[in-house]
């Protein structure tokens, strides 16, 4: 008996949706994917007949309708390595437009606690991806889509645009780290947006990513319990569902 796998792989996304009890269409086309499960329930207040697709591993996530459009909607990772394959189900599953409602922290001082970004470049510092695209893939976000969403956003909020970095290590956002990044381009820092967004490109999907600023690595300031963090986690919620409704 050979020591090594034979296998060609051990586990496909097709197989744990299988395994779910998942049928082909059960998923709407346009998703909405949270870290906190706090923001994936206010997105599934919004649908009407709401059906669960699955539990799993702690994630769940519901299909329903809003104004004529079928949404799926629920808690997709909090870091890299659960964000990759909870993505890879979305799109395995036939979602065709993936929208990201997470956080960051901020990496400009003029940036607040409470305020929008939205992401135009995604720079990867995490060890995910690496296991499905080579060093140099550059990850890309649908510009249609990040331009409709500036849009809604600037009417109801202060909000910008710019670069999230991804990284793996919460605890080690050294200045010297830190500052190679936003030379990069970054405005933000998060643990999620990579993979989401290399992930959705490997399967042609269109994908966007609006993040609300919990912290400020500039000035040091948390806000992760501040009213202001989590009043915006609700107006963001109310802001992209009029963005589905006006937009897709």
């Amino acid at each position: 008996m050979s020591n090594l796998m034979q296998r060609d792989i051990h586990i496909t996304a097709k197989d744990l949706l299988n395994s779910l009890q998942f049928k082909e269409g059960d998923f709407g086309k346009i998703t909405l994917v949270s870290g906190q499960v706090q923001r994936a329930e206010a997105c599934l207040s919004y649908l009407e007949n709401p059906v669960k697709n699955f539990s799993f591993l702690g994630y769940t996530f519901w299909t329903g309708d809003y104004k004529g459009k079928r949404i799926t909607v629920g808690n997709g990772g909090f870091f890299s390595p659960d964000s990759a394959f909870i993505t890879e189900m979305l799109c395995v599953g036939g979602v065709d437009i993936l929208i990201r409602l997470g956080s960051c922290g901020a990496l400009r001082e003029d940036i607040d606690i409470g305020d929008f970004i939205i992401v135009d470049k995604v720079i990867r510092g995490e060890g995910t991806t690496r296991y499905y695209v080579d060093d140099n893939f550059i990850p890309y976000i649908d510009k249609e889509i990040t331009k409709n969403l500036f849009q809604h956003f600037s009417k109801e909020a202060k909000v910008y645009q710019g670069g999230v970095w991804t990284t793996d290590a919460l605890l080690r956002e050294t200045k010297e780290i830190v500052n190679s990044y936003i030379q990069k381009g970054a405005i933000c820092v998060d643990m999620v947006t990579s993979p989401f967004v290399t992930i959705a490109n490997l399967y042609q999907k269109k994908v966007a990513c609006v993040l609300v600023v919990s912290d400020n690595l500039m000035t040091g300031k948390l806000g992760f319990t501040e009213l202001a963090f989590l009043d915006a986690q609700e107006k963001m919620v109310e802001i992209v569902f009029g963005f589905i409704e006006d937009y897709v």
